[in-house]
């Protein structure tokens, strides 16, 4: 009975050994917003052209019933910015912003531009958001935002500090 113990153990710390060996960095470092590999057509490619949405990018949704206790928290992106920026916040803003996100069609491809901002909020974390460029992505989709969009996260942002 003894030496069934010792042998379950021994395998144990073998296999665990072996796992670890072939395992290496079991949580690799990705960025927030996945951008689309680089391939040999690349350079080849046309820049992206963003233009202003026209017209509603809004999927249909019933209306969301959370008080404005929601936080949401903006970030620079690192690999955009020089200088690091954060600022966590709730209320009406972070209600408008949460809003504005979470109903928006990412059915679009993802294009090569890296997000300024990543956003997270209580209903969906990961968000990439692009003011110059007036574009939103999350799940591996893309979303282009209107005028108005881009000046209502603007403002929201600059009522948090932030000088986009």
């Amino acid at each position: 009975m003894k030496w069934q113990k010792s042998g379950r153990l021994i395998l144990t710390l073998l296999l665990l050994a072996q796992l670890t060996a072939c395992g290496g960095n079991p949580m690799p470092a990705e960025p927030a917003v996945p951008v689309p590999e680089e391939t040999a057509a690349a350079p080849e490619e046309a820049p992206c052209v963003h233009r202003p949405f026209q017209g509603d990018n809004v999927t249909e949704h019933e209306a969301a019933g959370y008080c404005g206790n929601t936080v949401t928290t903006v970030s620079r992106e690192e690999r955009v910015w020089d200088a690091p920026w954060e600022a966590s916040f709730w209320g009406e803003d972070s209600v408008a912003l949460t809003d504005l996100l979470l109903y928006l069609d990412y059915s679009g491809n993802v294009c090569r531009c890296l997000p300024e901002y990543s956003v997270d909020t209580e209903f969906g974390t990961g968000y990439g958001v692009n003011l110059t460029e007036g574009y939103a992505r999350f799940g591996g989709g893309q979303a282009d935002l209107t005028e108005e969009q881009v000046e209502q996260i603007r403002e929201i942002l600059e009522r948090q500090g932030e000088t986009p």
